[in-house]
C-alpha cells in the first residue's frame, strides 16, 4: 500500500511539473521506433560544475589510501562531424582535479549519452536524470597525483592515463537546482593494460585508481550488491558512425536477458575475492543480441562504495565499476567482438520510465550502463586507450 501511494503521488506530481518546470520531464527523442533499427536524434548538453570528490587508491583488491579532492567539470560541447553537422549524443568536456589549491589531474573526456529517467525526490517535485558514459586521457600534473603517490603507467605512456566512468546530471523539476554524481576509474593491468593493444604492459598489476563525487556522504567500499539475475528492462541502442557525423539509432527494447554468476575473484593482485564475475546475455525485440564468445572475459564489477544521505541526490545509492567483453550482433546481422566499460548503481530514489509514448512505470532499482570501446569510423575494437562508442546497453534489474 505504501508503494502504491508513493507511485500515485509521484504520477500526480509529474502532471503538475509539466506546467511548472519546462526544463524537466523532456524525453530525449530516442524512444523506441516502430521501424526496426530506425533512426533518431538527441542533443542534451550539460553545464559545467564544481564538486567535492574523493580519490581512492586500491591495492590487492582493498582500499590502500584515499584523500579529498575538488573536481571541476567543464560544460559538454557537442562533437561536430567533418561536414559540420553535430554528432548525435556525443560530447567532449574537460575535467580538472585539485588537491587543495594544487592542480593534480587535467584531462579531456569523451561523453557518450546513455539515457534519461525520472525519480521521486524527497522535496515532492520529480527529478529528471541524464546519464553519460565517460572515458578519456587524464594527465597527472604533479609527481604525486594520487593519495598513494605516482601512477606507474603514466610516464611510459606519454604522461597519459585512460580513465572510464560516468556522470549523472539531475535537475529538480520544482527548483533550478541541478545535482550530479559521477565516477572515474583506471583499473589494474589485466583490464586497462591488456596485452595485444596499445599501452599494454606490466605497470600496476595489483593497483587500481578511482575518483568519485560528491564526496559528501560517500562511504568508500561500503555496500555489496553484485549484478545477478534476469534483466527485465530496458534497452540497447547503436550509432551509425561509419561515416561521421554519428547518427543515433532508436532504442531497441529488450525481450530478455540475464546475468548468470560465475564466481568472485581478486582481479588485481592477491586479496579479497570482491570482484564479481558473471556471463551477460541480452536480446532486443528486433533481433540484436550481446553474448559471450569463446575465450571472452566475463562481465566484471567491484564495489566502490555508496552514498548514504537519503535526503540528497543520489539518495542512498551503491556504486560499482563494471566492464564486459562480448559479441554484439545488430538487427541487420552484423557482429563485432568488443570490450565494454560502464557503471552500476543500486538504490537511490524511486525511478520511473520517461519517454513520449509510455507511462512513467517504475524501473528496477539496479541500473547497469555500458558502452563499447571502439575506434571510429575505422570500426576497430580497441582497449587501453580513449575511445568513442557506437553501442550502448541500458539494463535494469
Amino acid at each position: 500500500m505504501k508503494l502504491f501511494k508513493l507511485a500515485t503521488t509521484f504520477l500526480l506530481s509529474l502532471l503538475a511539473a509539466t506546467h511548472s518546470a519546462a526544463q524537466c520531464l523532456t524525453p530525449d527523442g530516442l524512444d523506441p521506433s516502430t521501424v526496426a533499427c530506425g533512426g533518431a536524434f538527441t542533443q542534451v548538453p550539460q553545464r559545467g560544475f564544481q564538486q567535492s570528490a574523493i580519490g581512492i587508491c586500491w591495492r590487492d583488491c582493498g582500499v590502500d589510501a584515499q584523500a579529498n579532492y575538488t573536481a571541476l567539470w567543464g560544460a559538454l560541447n557537442p562533437i561536430v562531424g567533418p561536414p559540420g553537422a553535430i554528432s548525435c549524443g556525443w560530447y567532449r568536456g574537460r575535467v580538472r582535479l585539485y588537491l587543495g589549491s594544487v592542480l593534480q589531474w587535467d584531462g579531456q573526456m569523451h561523453f557518450s549519452y546513455s539515457r534519461t529517467w525520472t525519480e521521486a525526490g524527497t522535496a515532492g517535485a520529480p527529478i529528471q536524470v541524464w546519464r553519460y558514459l565517460v572515458n578519456g586521457d587524464m594527465r597527472p600534473v604533479t609527481n604525486n597525483p594520487m593519495p598513494c603517490g605516482p601512477i606507474p603507467c603514466a610516464a611510459p605512456n606519454g604522461n597519459l592515463v585512460r580513465f572510464t566512468g560516468y556522470v549523472d546530471y539531475a535537475a529538480d523539476c520544482g527548483t533550478t537546482l541541478t545535482e550530479r554524481a559521477w565516477m572515474l576509474t583506471h583499473a589494474c593491468d589485466s583490464i586497462d593494460h591488456a596485452p595485444g593493444f596499445p599501452r599494454a604492459g606490466v605497470y600496476h598489476p595489483n593497483r587500481y585508481y578511482t575518483f568519485v563525487g560528491p564526496a559528501t556522504g560517500f562511504a568508500v567500499a561500503a555496500g555489496s550488491s553484485p549484478e545477478v539475475g534476469p534483466i527485465a528492462q530496458d534497452c540497447m541502442r547503436k550509432w551509425d558512425a561509419l561515416a561521421l557525423p554519428a547518427r543515433c539509432g532508436a532504442e531497441e527494447p529488450l525481450v530478455g536477458g540475464t546475468l548468470n554468476p560465475v564466481g568472485a575473484v581478486c582481479m588485481c593482485g592477491s586479496g579479497p575475492s570482491n570482484w564479481h564475475e558473471a556471463n551477460l546475455f541480452v536480446g532486443g525485440i528486433y533481433g540484436s543480441i550481446v553474448q559471450p564468445f569463446p575465450g571472452s572475459d566475463p562481465f566484471r564489477s567491484f564495489q566502490i562504495g555508496m552514498w548514504t544521505n537519503p535526503a540528497v541526490f543520489p539518495g542512498v545509492e551503491e556504486l560499482r565499476y563494471n566492464c564486459n567483453e562480448g559479441q554484439w550482433i545488430d538487427c541487420f546481422g552484423v557482429g563485432r567482438n568488443e570490450y565494454y566499460f560502464g557503471v552500476t548503481t543500486h538504490g537511490g530514489f524511486p525511478a520511473f520510465v520517461l519517454d513520449a509514448t509510455n507511462p512513467p512505470v517504475p524501473l528496477g532499482t539496479m541500473f547497469i550502463d555500458q558502452s563499447n570501446s571502439v575506434v571510429l569510423p575505422a570500426n576497430i575494437a580497441t582497449r587501453n586507450r580513449p575511445y568513442r562508442s557506437d553501442h550502448i546497453l541500458n539494463l535494469n534489474l
